[in-house]
């Protein structure tokens, strides 16, 4: 189980072997999160550090939810607001931090043994598929390789 990552100027070649995680590479956050589903945008933390941890445009994991969401406002080490309200509640939750990032285009290809998701849709083994979409910036998406112990690549720009 394990993530590589190589970066090469503005482009970078990630494999995900067995593991679940991010596109861009999530960092565990300090403490644990709660959130209220559909009722506010707003992020409880017990034990975190969010003032230096996130900026505005970053992403939040919800690990055990499974979801991402996008920070619009620290208001202090221990709360912060989403743009958008999650979908799932999270009680005392772990979770990943995501920076911004500045691709434009992200594609990815699952190796051959079996059944990957990419942003919690299944796929296949040996199956492509590209983000051509030219944005100012790619949103981050899950990777989940951990059902066939398979591999999936991902590169950018």
């Amino acid at each position: 189980m394990a993530v590589t990552t190589n970066i090469n100027g503005r482009s970078v070649d990630a494999t995900y072997d067995n593991v679940k995680d991010t596109f861009p590479l999530s960092t565990a956050g300090a403490g644990t999160v709660s959130t209220v589903n559909g009722l506010n945008k707003k992020v409880v933390g017990v034990g975190t550090a969010f003032t230096s941890d996130f900026q505005t445009g970053d992403f939040i994991w919800f690990k055990t939810a499974d979801e991402l969401c996008e920070v619009e406002n620290i208001v202090s080490d221990t709360e912060l607001t989403l743009r958008l309200a999650p979908a799932t509640t999270a009680t005392a939750d772990t979770y990943g931090i995501v920076s911004k990032s500045s691709y434009e285009f992200a594609s990815w290809t699952i190796d051959s043994v079996g059944t990957a998701e990419i942003n919690k849709v299944a796929y296949p083994a040996q199956t492509s598929n590209g983000d051509e979409r030219k944005a100012r910036r790619l949103e981050p998406f899950l990777i989940d390789s951990t059902a066939n112990a398979n591999i999936v690549y991902v590169k950018a720009r």
